[in-house]
């Protein structure tokens, strides 16, 4: 897994910002450091050189993940099969 950044704010109970090295794409799912889903992204806004994602986040208890990195699964490569 690919560290991407931390989360800052945490807004209402599920909704997270977080300021990230570089914008994954929307729809992408974020996870804690122990590997277990926060949720997908489901938008990015900022400047392009440190953008911010909003996370909606799927379990109850969010407060305890701010101030904590966040995970991404790194692309997968495009390998061509045999045929």
């Amino acid at each position: 897994m690919e560290r991407i950044g931390e989360i800052l704010h945490i807004i209402g109970d599920n909704k997270a910002i977080a300021k990230v090295n570089a914008a994954p794409k929307i729809g992408s799912i974020v996870f804690d450091a122990r590997k277990k889903p926060i949720g997908p992204v489901t938008d990015i806004f900022g400047p392009v050189k440190s953008p911010y994602i909003e996370i909606e986040v799927k379990e109850q208890g969010s407060k305890k993940i701010a101030n904590s990195p966040i995970y991404i699964l790194p692309k997968a490569k495009n390998v061509k099969g045999k045929r």
